[in-house]
């Protein structure tokens, strides 16, 4: 697995949110395209709530309540993403089991 430094800025951000998951994040990470642009989307965003801190003060509360929000949205994304990663289809309940 890369280290740190190797490691695309996304992933980076999002095993600081989720320190537990840092293995599924990798394998995660390393097979969904959906899933890495979830976490660029959660790096970007958090790089725009830094900006928006130096906005003038007249704007500088909405704009930081708007990044806020569009964090929050992808944290529990990436976190629901994550919960299902290991989840293991047995069958479909509709489907009879076959006899050998």
């Amino acid at each position: 697995m890369p280290d740190d430094k190797q490691r695309k800025p996304g992933v980076s951000a999002v095993m600081q949110r989720f320190p537990t998951e840092r293995r599924t994040i990798e394998q995660l990470a390393a097979r969904s395209e959906d899933f890495c642009d979830m976490c660029e989307e959660l790096a970007e965003a958090e790089r725009a709530l830094l900006l928006a801190q130096a906005l003038p003060a007249e704007i500088r509360g909405e704009r930081t309540a708007e990044w806020l929000a569009v964090i929050d949205r992808l944290i529990a994304e990436i976190g629901a993403a994550l919960r299902t990663v290991d989840l293991i289809p047995i069958g479909r309940a509709d489907q009879p089991k076959s006899r050998s």
